[in-house]
């Protein structure tokens, strides 16, 4: 006879020894609450601590088994030692006696302590159901008659004690959100509560108290959505929205209580935590994709990082491993992905997603945390500590067709899928109608299951297999309700969807349930800074996913118009699919993908793609950057002619690029700065990104030096200014903002802008600037008396000097810096007050030094090196040749007449002892210095519309190179101005001024269509 089976019948054949050993249960309250809730007509878990209180005289006796029997009315769905208690088992469960009882796994024959000694204690997790037979709480549940402890070795018995603790049955449900889930310090954010009634009646009026905060991130509360008190029907829902705002940086949940506004204001519903929010500049956010896996199953945790600031920019933005929390495994599958992000620019997220295959018994649970750390100046920050919602090892679950509905939809039929991975059939599926006042089921009801009979309750739908096969393990079925139509939603709100499935008749019900989010905003928010590569037989896209990302959907249309049919939410597309003109090429959900290669092409065929974000719902953004038109890309073989890629932004780009030599190019669209990479060696990253475009304060009106900076050596700075009258310097190599003065007011910045640097600097120069360089801007803005120009420190963007004379007109065009008089020429338009368009100033220090009346002037101000002269383009047709010592004319004349602009499209460039000019009457003239020193057209070529030129000298051979507005870049030879060849962008249209770099023989220019090409050169 084993110890075992004495111990059993010592049990039985011996009597109880007085029963004075005691153990007691106290149910452990949620953070925040009074007491321990369940709720009516839920699955609900309740924590209970069993502690060993017997007197001193039984420390020998150890208590190594409890049993608890629930009141009548429950359901007793299961339970598990709570994760800080390993070493207890489920010993016996009968769901109809409502009794589980817990045993220490320790034997009695094993050489470890068993169970608990006097004074020890563990916890138990009790899964329930409670009835709701009430239409108001209870609040002194407890434990039934036959709830009992003892000693499964030596058989001595315990009493539960007398003054056992009670616990609360709820009548409501609360669930909170609040959004967004990232948000600076004192942004806006929006707390969603929906309370569903449990009780079998009608409410009384309910409200809900301001959320709290779960941290020391104070949240004050806003105003609130009318009417603030709602009545809920039984089995319905009410939904109550306030205005909320954290006043500090952190983390937090906002933690709220619905109450019942009768007799004294009786608390109905457990304190209910919003998913976890992060404020302050740098925050972040963590989702799970699978809240209920199956074990062996793979989950995706994504990190959202977002910088709200409006300045700043981080670098190097990379996730830290995630912490795993809870008494599943969860094994690294992949991930992070990406690994990094070179940089965050304000108002910009980024997505990290990591792959985990996670394991355990049912009802273990994973959750995990998670941060980031990214560079801002050089120095360390870090996102706060973020944790993702719950989740739990299942064996049964339900997947619904439509995650997502607008509440415009009538006549939806969804369909509710049981997945069983359990040991035994599921034979009896019953689905609890969902808030009956926001889902009206159709009249026709729910659909028939073949071999399953339908019956109907006021509460809920349940279908009974008839052959007792109902769903086999391994096994799943759909069951399909049609809803007629569904009730409005001030803002996206989810409501669940609940199931009880019946394994047998004598067995635990099981509790599923699911999400359906009722949409009041029809839109996700857009994808941002879409730009495309195209190549020799591929089409590489890249974005940014914004904040509320859940994957995103690419459409391809062939030809030039763009995809003509948008995505219907709460659909799911798969590659392949036909919508209108156009195809999906690339579909993910739950990704941290910002760039698709779309090697499904045709060499010379044209593509127009649009880039669609969906959020977590499957809502679909409008597809609207950077245009509805989306982004055109003609992949091309690198024959004769071809370019050799064409970067795509989708906005007229056709300002002259600058060349990094043999490294790349940089050019802007609209409000954006980019950067291209040239590699002559690796076909794949010819052509793409320095960086993500990097997003100005509005417009830039004009190209932009790149220069260096006095100690940054290896370094390079673009000089720019936009529309809005905001000064900048980006490094060149990471687009970071050095700086930007938004304090200075200086209106519109379309010109130019001018450095002087003290590397190149004379005597003067140093002994008034012995540290630092000087960036110069100037504006243009209608008023005279506002017009200025500054000059900041380059490397701060400090004020140096500033010249606002009071009659400047409009500064449109490149200023000039005379290194060698430290003289600065700037051109402008005529002025109220004055006619003096041409303006010479001291460049140290603002004082004006002379100034001409030369008619408009809109062009840049540029010198001939070899004539050491002052070159002023003037809108009336005439070229001006000044002597920089007297500001003299030396010499001017006319090339056209002026039309309704300007006789020109473009300055007139220096080439040798001359020039060469683009005209409005679409002609390409080179004029040259004759024997007299006066300037005499050498030759004339008709271009239609033609841009700025550039040229190049190449083994004795020298040729000019222009944008038309017949789509082309021609090539004009030197000497005749024959047009000896030219290159196709495509369809007629402007092109921009090119810019050749002669280190590596490529050409690059821009479009109208928003395209920047690079082609080999000279063009055959």
């Amino acid at each position: 006879m084993n110890l075992r089976t004495l111990t059993l019948l010592t049990t039985v054949l011996l009597p109880a020894v007085g029963l004075a050993q005691t153990w007691t249960a106290k149910f452990i309250a949620a953070p925040g609450e009074a007491s321990a809730r369940v709720v009516m007509d839920e699955e609900s878990d309740l924590v209970v601590e069993v502690t060993n209180t017997a007197p001193a005289e039984y420390d020998n006796s150890r208590l190594s088994e409890v049993s608890f029997v629930l009141p009548d009315g429950y359901q007793f769905l299961g339970g598990l030692p709570a994760a800080e208690t390993p070493g207890w088992k489920i010993e016996y469960f009968d769901a109809n006696s409502r009794r589980l009882t817990f045993q220490s796994t320790v034997d009695c024959s094993d050489d470890a302590d068993r169970g608990l000694a006097r004074g020890q204690s563990a916890r138990f997790v009790l899964s329930m159901v409670a009835p709701s037979d009430r239409a108001n709480d209870k609040t002194d549940e407890q434990l039934a008659e036959g709830s009992n402890g003892r000693d499964q070795c030596d058989g001595t018995e315990y009493s539960l004690d007398p003054e056992a603790q009670s616990w609360t049955r709820s009548s409501l449900n609360a669930t909170v959100t609040m959004t967004p889930r990232g948000l600076a310090t004192n942004g806006a954010a929006v707390a969603r509560v929906v309370v569903e009634n449990r009780t079998n009646a009608n409410t009384g009026t309910l409200t809900v108290e301001n959320p709290t905060s779960t941290s020391s991130v104070p949240l004050m509360t806003g105003t609130k959505e009318a009417p603030f008190n709602k009545s809920v029907p039984r089995r319905g829902a009410g939904v109550f929205v306030l205005n909320v705002r954290p006043t500090a940086a952190g983390t937090l949940s906002a933690r709220v209580r619905a109450r019942l506004n009768n007799n004294g204001a009786t608390v109905t519903a457990p304190l209910a935590d919003s998913p976890m929010v992060n404020v302050g500049a740098f925050v972040a956010a963590a989702d799970m994709d699978v809240a209920d896996a199956f074990a062996g199953e793979q989950v995706t945790l994504r990190l959202t990082v977002l910088n709200t600031s409006t300045t700043n920019t981080y670098a190097n933005v990379r996730p830290r491993a995630p912490v795993l929390v809870g008494n599943a495994t969860a094994s690294l599958v992949s991930g992070p992905s990406p690994e990094a992000t070179t940089q965050l620019a304000p108002g910009v997220s980024a997505q990290f997603t990591w792959r985990y295959q996670v394991s355990g018994a049912p009802g273990a649970s994973y959750q995990f945390q998670a941060q980031a750390d990214a560079t801002l100046n050089g120095s360390g920050v870090v996102t706060g500590l973020v944790t993702a919602r719950k989740g739990k090892i299942v064996l049964q679950r339900v997947r619904l067709s439509h995650e997502a509905v607008s509440t415009a939809a009538t006549n939806v039929m969804v369909t509710y899928t049981v997945q069983n991975r359990g040991p035994l059939p599921i034979i009896e599926v019953k689905l609890f109608k969902p808030a009956v006042n926001y889902f009206a089921v159709a009249a026709a009801g729910p659909q028939s299951v073949p071999d399953w009979t339908l019956y109907y309750d006021d509460a809920y739908f349940l279908w009974e297999s008839n052959s007792g096969e109902g769903i086999p393990p391994g096994g799943e079925l759909s069951f399909r309700v049609p809803y007629s139509g569904f009730s409005a939603v001030t803002g996206d709100t989810a409501f669940r969807h609940r199931m009880e499935l019946v394994q047998g008749y004598n067995d635990p019900r099981i509790r599923v349930s699911a999400t359906m989010t009722l949409l009041a905003v029809t839109s996700a928010p857009d994808v941002q800074r879409v730009t495309g590569v195209a190549r020799d037989g591929s089409v590489t896209l890249t974005w940014d996913n914004p904040f509320n990302h859940g994957g995103t959907l690419v459409l391809r249309s062939q030809g030039t118009a763009p995809p003509n049919t948008a995505p219907v939410s709460g659909t799911h597309y798969a590659v392949g699919d036909v919508l209108g003109n156009a195809t999906v090429v690339y579909s993910d959900e739950f990704s941290s993908a910002s760039s698709f290669t779309d090697t499904t092409v045709t060499n010379g065929t044209t593509y127009v793609y649009r880039v669609f974000n969906a959020d977590d719902v499957r809502r679909y953004g409008p597809g609207t950057q950077p245009t509805s038109l989306g982004l055109l890309a003609t992949p091309r073989a690198h024959g004769a002619g071809e370019p050799l890629w064409c970067y795509s932004v989708g906005l007229s780009t056709l300002f002259q690029p600058v060349t990094a030599l043999g490294a790349g190019i940089f050019s802007s669209f609209n409000d954006s700065v980019v950067g291209s990479l040239t590699n002559t060696a690796n076909p794949v990253e010819d052509g793409a990104e320095r960086f993500r475009p990097v997003k100005l304060t509005a417009k830039v009106g004009s190209r932009f030096p790149v220069v260096p900076l006095l100690g940054r050596p290896g370094q390079q700075f673009l000089v720019v200014g936009d529309q809005a009258g905001v000064p900048a310097v980006i490094n060149a190599f990471t687009g970071e903002f050095l700086w930007r003065n938004t304090a200075l007011g200086l209106g519109n910045i379309s010109s130019f802008p001018v450095t002087q640097l003290l590397d190149y600097a004379n005597p003067a120069y140093r002994a008034k600037y012995s540290n630092l360089d000087l960036a110069i801007f100037a504006t243009r803005v209608s008023s005279a008396a506002q017009n200025q120009v500054v000059a900041l420190n380059a490397a701060t963007g400090a004020l140096m000097w500033r010249y606002r004379p009071g009659d400047l007109g409009m500064v449109s065009g490149g200023m000039l810096v005379d290194y060698t008089t430290n003289r600065l020429y700037v051109g402008t338009k005529t002025g109220v007050g004055s006619t003096n368009t041409l303006r010479v100033l001291d460049s140290l220090t603002g004082v004006e030094l002379g100034r001409r009346a030369l008619g408009d002037l809109e062009f840049g101000v540029v010198r001939n090196a070899t004539t050491n002269q002052i070159l002023v383009t003037a809108n009336d047709g005439m070229v001006y040749g000044l002597d920089p010592a007297t500001l003299a004319t030396v010499w001017s004349v006319s090339l056209a007449a002026q039309p309704t602009t300007s006789a020109f499209t473009h300055f007139v460039r220096p080439l040798g002892r001359g020039f060469v000019a683009s005209l409005s009457n679409g002609t390409v003239e080179r004029w040259e210095m004759d024997a007299n020193n006066v300037p005499t057209r050498l030759w004339t070529t008709p271009i239609a519309g033609p841009s700025g030129t550039f040229t190049l000298n190449q083994n004795g051979v020298a040729r000019i190179y222009v944008g038309s507005s017949d789509g082309k870049v021609h090539q004009l030879e030197l000497e005749t101005g024959a047009d000896s060849g030219q290159v196709s962008m495509g369809p007629a249209q402007d092109i921009g001024t090119p810019t050749i770099d002669h280190t590596v023989g490529r050409l690059h220019v821009g479009s109208a269509d928003g395209r920047l090409c690079a082609f080999p050169v000279p063009f055959p």
